[in-house]
């Protein structure tokens, strides 16, 4: 181990010192016979503005995600997605899971329909704690100290695929999804009342204009309030999203950012299930009823109040440098409480009894997150002779302070005719700790573009991690590793662009070491494929092979861990589009994945497939807007096909695939009214989404119809 780390950290500073010899030696090209330093004028790709707004009408639009520097989606050298509004709108979507479920190389819906929490896997790797950004920031969560976003408040939502430790520091192996929010600065006035059959209804509204002087505001926000899906589940949430431009001379602009977000509801009762009752039927009872909750509804409450602000300062100066700085700090306060199954009466896998009795788990946690960090870049162009470099310098430092106690008791339920299992009993906390994380990185890329369409990307990072926690398991570690990206590609006239990337990652672990965990995970991938996006065309098209090697992986049962594990994913990817111009459109997407553990502590476990990982997911959608005297009318349709998982480690028990068929349609009332009407899972299909084990199964969504009425003005 030690040698492997020394290589890398050889070849990282080989890399980075040739990459600085190429930068010195194109400033000693561009000194002039007085030996002063020239700079041609050069067009940088407008600001970062531009590259987080409306994607409409693009089919490579810029971005900084992947890149940290505004550029066009098709010089990133990895796989990358983008989704913009009229994507996360389509579905009449609530949650991010849902916008992401016709995008390749995403698992969505991991735990089933969990309305609390965006369950996402990345390329098989789990992505909701390390792997979610907010305006390229990281959004970290570790045990229950999450933020949670909607949708609503989100301009695009760009999917990253691959390691991306280079740029982002410590993240998930598979890949980052950032989020990316709605800004000031068009005027805008919207209205959305909707419903749908749970039944529940719901206020959207987002309104803005600019000021003058550069100045710009805009107030987006949603409340939902009423029923859901399950038994006896209701509640009401709220997310408010105020924001405000204003230009501090010549070449500064600011802008705020702001989101709060309220949840006082109870939990869905389709998630943590045994697979005999949900992947295969009893002989007792057949199936247990997917709408069925097991908890008890006088005692459970989901409750989540929190805040973040941003600030986005981004300063251009003379030399046509740009410097950016993001800051933002966030708090968050969730409690629950909640009954869940364990199996059947004494905790069993199968059916003790003709009537399916549960064995339940009630448990109940009280959790605060704060959250403060920071991301400063400086980057600009210079050319040495016949090469540009697209240069960029970046420092992030990130603060996570957490909060919470932990308490468990026991009860029981039955499939057949569940009653409410009353008020428990609960043992004293299990967990009771304060776990703080900060992390310092500092990074530098080399962007080099010459020969009429190479691009040659260079990445160093060096990250600098600390985690203490308190409590009878307390402990205190510091962690420091560096990241590296090395990528070639050939843009052609055509706008097909291949490319091959070799990316590294680590991922900081808030695990003591007296439980056998001192090292980060760490790994690399390998990475080729090309993007065809021909300027000013109406199609687009992306591929991807990679393999993926994650190393220190944690194994074992708590709390006997160790870090014997190393799991490989490797698989193909695809996403394309294509718009006829006669009204019609097309999008498919496919992912093919081969997960396998490699290194374990248990060595019966080496060539198995991890639980929850689908061997493939495949999706098309097809749209058409009438023309003539059905102007206004457009009509839609998706399918979307989840391939067989594994249920336990032993591989001996397997979740069947799915398809799952989608329907949409809107109405152009007036120039500025318009009904969009959408049912998802319109066969009502019963399916389970996983299993992380066969105590640990998650039915699917049901079938959701949705009506809204937006108006503009």
């Amino acid at each position: 181990m030690i040698e492997t780390t020394a290589v890398r950290v050889s070849v990282g500073m080989f890399a980075a010192t040739a990459m600085l010899s190429v930068t010195l030696t194109g400033f000693a090209l561009a000194q002039n016979n007085d030996n002063k330093l020239v700079l041609d004028p050069l067009i940088v790709l407008g600001n970062q503005e531009d590259a987080t707004g409306s994607i409409v009408d693009s089919n490579n639009p810029p971005t900084v995600t992947g890149s940290k520097i505004p550029v066009f989606a098709n010089e990133v050298p990895q796989s990358l997605s983008i989704l913009g509004r009229e994507d996360l709108e389509r579905f009449n979507a609530d949650r991010v899971s849902e916008t992401l479920r016709y995008t390749p190389g995403v698992t969505t819906d991991v735990f089933g329909d969990d309305e609390d929490y965006d369950w996402l896997l990345v390329r098989g790797f789990k992505a909701d704690q390390t792997g979610v950004f907010l305006d390229n920031a990281q959004n970290l969560a570790f045990a229950f100290g999450s933020f949670y976003i909607d949708p609503y408040a989100l301009e695009r939502i760009e999917v990253l695929r691959g390691p991306s430790s280079a740029l982002y520091g410590g993240s998930n192996p598979g890949g980052i999804v950032n989020y990316v929010s709605k800004r000031p600065g068009d005027r805008i006035r919207e209205v959305i009342l909707g419903i749908d059959d749970a039944p529940a209804g719901s206020i959207s509204f987002d309104y803005g204009d600019p000021l003058g002087n550069g100045q710009a505001y805009r107030v987006a926000g949603r409340f939902k309030a009423g029923e859901k899906y399950d038994d006896f589940n209701e509640g009401v949430r709220g997310t408010l999203a105020p924001s405000y431009k204003f230009v501090a001379g010549a070449a500064t602009e600011v802008t705020l950012l702001a989101n709060l977000h309220i949840a006082d509801e109870q939990h869905n009762g389709s998630t943590f299930l045994p697979y005999a009752g949900t992947v295969t039927a009893t002989d007792e009872f057949g199936f247990i009823d997917q709408d069925a909750n097991f908890s008890d509804p006088d005692w459970d409450n989901y409750s989540r109040e929190q805040f973040s602000a941003s600030a986005i300062i981004e300063h251009t100066f003379a030399n046509d440098f740009t410097l950016t700085g993001i800051g933002r700090v966030g708090i968050a306060s969730v409690e629950e409480r909640y009954y869940y199954p364990f199996g059947y009466a004494g905790f069993s896998a199968t059916p003790t009894d003709d009537v399916g009795t549960l064995s339940l788990i009630a448990f109940e946690h009280d959790t605060l997150t704060r959250t403060a960090q920071t991301d400063i870049r400086y980057y600009g162009i210079i050319e040495t002779g016949t090469v540009e470099h697209d240069l960029l310098f970046g420092i992030d430092a990130r603060y996570y302070w957490l909060d919470e106690t932990q308490a468990a008791g026991f009860g029981s339920n039955q499939v057949v005719n569940p009653t409410a299992p009353g008020t428990p009993s609960l043992g004293a906390p299990y967990q009771d700790a304060t776990t703080t994380q900060s992390q310092v990185g500092f990074y530098f890329q080399d962007q080099l573009r010459f020969g009429d369409g190479w691009i040659v990307t260079g990445n160093i990072r060096r990250d600098f991690a600390d985690t203490e926690q308190d409590g009878s398991a307390g402990f205190s570690r510091d962690d420091s590793e560096s990241s590296y990206r090395g990528a070639v590609a050939y843009a052609f006239e055509n706008g097909i662009t291949p490319y091959l990337t070799y990316s590294t990652f680590f991922n900081p672990l808030m695990a003591s070491p007296a439980n056998g965990v001192t090292e980060p995970e760490f790994g690399e991938q390998f990475e080729t494929g090309l993007k065809w996006a021909p300027e000013g065309k109406a199609y687009r098209l992306s591929a991807a092979l990679f393999q993926i090697d994650r190393e220190n992986v944690v194994t074992g049962v708590f709390p006997n861990f160790d870090q014997l594990g190393e799991v490989r994913s490797k698989g193909f990817e695809f996403e394309g589009g294509y718009d006829f111009g006669t009204g019609l459109s097309v999008a498919g997407a496919a992912t093919f994945l081969d997960a396998e553990i490699r290194e374990d502590s248990n060595a019966a476990l080496i060539g198995k497939t991890p639980t929850l990982i689908p061997e493939h997911q495949i999706s098309a959608r097809i749209d058409y807007a009438f023309p003539g005297s059905l102007s206004g009318l457009s009509v839609g349709a998706g399918v979307r096909h989840l391939g067989e998982s594994f249920a336990n480690m032993s591989n001996t028990l397997k979740v069947s695939d799915s398809t799952i068929f989608d329907v949409f349609g809107a109405y152009e009332i007036t120039k500025n009214a318009a009904l969009n009407l959408t049912a998802t899972n319109i066969a009502d299909k019963r399916y389970v989404t996983g299993c992380e084990s066969e105590f640990v199964c998650s039915y699917g969504s049901g079938r959701e119809i949705k009506l809204t009425l937006k108006s503009t003005w």
